[in-house]
């Protein structure tokens, strides 16, 4: 297929971009100490830049202490020049571009504020303050521009402090800085005059803004978003990257959106705007596939198209597209486990990746092994495969050993889920690249201590994952009480009033599952439902299940089964009352007593013979698909 529109060259005052694909900024975690760059970071934007990509925008640099995460970079001194200069040079040097994107995070950051951060939002600052703020953005402006980028973007969008500026429902102030819409503006427009002022006549300014203010009591409405805008470029602003999404209401799902919105979800409500606007547009939303890309700007709905998590996924997405190797893409599906959860997770030093556990590690390359070792990998699941690639790729010789006649078991049931078709693709994916790197698999093939033996193997990895174990609950044998394994393969589908026992990460997509096949569905979990989502994820649930129908039963545990019916506590989590009762059903799909399968006979072989063995993935312990993979991959590259 041609791709000519998504790979013709397209220029912004002084700077010709080599194709219409950007590198949009995205939070990564990679800043140390809120003032340095390692080769990390370098890394990850010089492999994007390598594959083609166009421009890569960095991610939010604070321009001042007060609302400076620890997650971020900040561009207000000296050491902050020097630092970011290192990295324009090495993206340079590849042939890339770079921009940088200067923020001012209003409320949002205070989550992962510090002693020294200070609340700055509309209604805590003064208008000396707001004047310094105008100042810091034009200081931080001079600075990106020493530091070598070739473009600067305003981040007027997404709840920080320019958006609640604009924002009629989170801008209260009564002076020149609030109350009608030209006052709301003029913070911005004053911002935008700054930024003009202290860049380059030839360098290009972009601003990233919402298409459609939303879900909140009051909003901008769509005429005032083209009129902002377009006074905006009347001020110096080239080009207008339309985003989505707001933290003050479920409106945030748009800003990393998960597998429940549709790909594309977002471009006719930024070509509404593009027809409205006298500046050109770059527009981003789960845009995964060259062909898709192509297509916007094709069509003339986009100008620039952001391609951001499809590039974590696969660092090569632009040269394969280029190269009519789009097969050979490893797409993102959407999980959110290792972008959006791994920012909101203090413990997590850097974003990853489920299909792609190099992500933000790219630094360390793929070392060839000086000592090819022949490695027996017990499981064909995600964790396996992962590792049996990365040990290929290293120059070992690994052999997967799968019990079942197809790889990527509990991949393949997720993708049976509503709206996971992704993850299915992944599955077979995965299989295919296998059979691509050439590793040998040893289907239908149940390893036991005398196989280890007879194998002879250099190193053994235990992935052999997790099975149900029966709960311990009197009547769990009773007629049509079914597993979520029956269910997720088509063994079985129960009909009627179908009580799901366990929604947590697993049982909320069997109860969808069920609910889309027209069973009327009661949602069990002794904890909250939905326990075990991803943030973004769980904000979807309530929505989805009100769709379907589906009742929910939180803080309840199922204390005796029999035919037709299912006896249980139930406490209130506000007030701790505790109440029994009996929930009548046709059917009851058990989703708990997932654990990991026995493998203690495998680890004693192993001992015996001397050789060294990893157990990873769920065979370690049920978890979830972004651990599994990420353990197969450290294995991978530790062996």
């Amino acid at each position: 297929m041609s791709y000519d529109a998504l790979f013709s060259p397209f220029k912004i005052r002084g700077l010709e971009l080599k194709n219409r694909i950007v590198l949009p900024g995205m939070n990564t975690k990679m800043a140390k100490n809120k003032h340095d760059l390692s080769d990390d970071m370098i890394a990850y934007h010089v492999a994007r830049a390598k594959a083609g990509c166009a421009l890569n925008i960095f991610e939010c640099v604070a321009l001042c202490p007060a609302p400076h995460a620890y997650m971020y970079m900040g561009l207000y001194n000296d050491n902050h020049v020097a630092q970011l200069k290192k990295l324009t040079d090495a993206v340079h040097e590849v042939g890339g571009k770079m921009a940088v994107q200067l923020w001012h995070g209003g409320f949002s950051p205070q989550m992962f504020f510090d002693k020294t951060n200070t609340l700055e939002t509309p209604d805590t600052i003064t208008v000396e303050r707001i004047h310094e703020i105008v100042k810091e953005f034009g200081e931080g402006a001079r600075r990106a521009v020493e530091a070598g980028f070739d473009a600067v973007e305003f981040h007027a969008a997404h709840s920080y402090l320019p958006h609640e500026f604009l924002s009629p429902g989170m801008n209260k102030r009564t002076d020149e800085y609030g109350g009608n819409f030209e006052n709301r503006c003029r913070f911005c427009f004053e911002v935008v005059e700054a930024i003009r002022a202290n860049i380059p006549e030839d360098m290009p300014f972009f601003m990233r803004v919402d298409c459609i203010d939303e879900l909140m009591d009051e909003v901008m409405t769509e005429e005032e978003i083209v009129e902002f805008i377009n006074r905006c470029a009347d001020l110096g602003v080239d080009v207008a990257d339309l985003s989505r999404g707001n933290a003050q209401s479920f409106a945030t799902v748009y800003e990393v959106p998960p597998f429940n919105l549709q790909h594309g979800f977002n471009i006719e409500n930024i070509y509404n705007i593009k027809k409205q606007i006298k500046i050109p547009v770059m527009g981003v939303g789960r845009i995964n596939t060259g062909e898709m890309a192509n297509q916007v700007i094709a069509d003339g709905k986009f100008d620039l198209v952001g391609i951001g998590r499809a590039q974590l996924a696969d660092q090569d997405w632009v040269a394969k597209v280029r190269e009519g190797k789009e097969d050979l893409i490893r797409h993102c599906i959407g999980c959110d486990q290792g972008c959006y959860d791994a920012v909101i997770n203090p413990q997590m030093t850097h974003i990853t990746c489920t299909r792609n556990p190099h992500l933000c590690l790219e630094y360390k390359g793929m070392p060839k092994t000086d000592e090819p070792k022949k490695v027996m990998i017990i499981g064909g699941g995600m964790a396996g495969i992962l590792a049996a690639e990365v040990l290929k790729k290293r120059g070992h010789e690994p052999v997967i050993f799968e019990a079942s006649d197809h790889l990527a078991g509990q991949f393949v049931l997720a993708g049976k889920a509503p709206m996971k078709e992704d993850w299915a693709a992944a599955a077979k994916w995965e299989a295919e690249e296998v059979a691509r790197l050439g590793i040998e698999v040893r289907y239908n093939t149940k390893v036991t201590p005398e196989l280890i033996e007879e194998f002879a193997p250099d190193h053994v990895v235990i992935a052999i994952g997790s099975d149900y174990v029966a709960p311990a609950i009197p009547g769990i044998d009773s007629d049509k009480v079914y597993t979520q394994y029956q269910v997720l393969k088509g063994e079985v589908e129960p009909k009627g009033h179908v009580a799901v026992v366990g929604c947590g990460l697993v049982g909320t997509e069997v109860a969808q599952y069920l609910a889309a096949r027209g069973a009327q569905v009661t949602a069990i979990e002794r904890k909250g439902v939905g326990t075990g989502l991803s943030m973004l994820r769980r904000m979807f649930m309530n929505p989805e299940f009100k769709y379907y129908k589906i009742n929910k039963m939180s803080g309840t545990n199922i204390v005796g089964i029999e035919p037709g019916k299912l006896h249980y506590i139930m406490t209130n989590k506000k007030t701790q009352e505790v109440t029994e009762g009996v929930l009548e059903c046709d059917a009851a799909v058990i989703c708990t007593g997932i654990t990991a399968r026995p493998s203690e006979d495998l680890q004693e072989k192993c001992k015996e013979l001397g050789v060294p063995f990893n157990v990873i993935g769920d065979a370690a312990g049920a978890r979830d698909a972004r651990i599994a993979t990420q353990e197969g991959y450290e294995v991978g590259m530790s062996i």
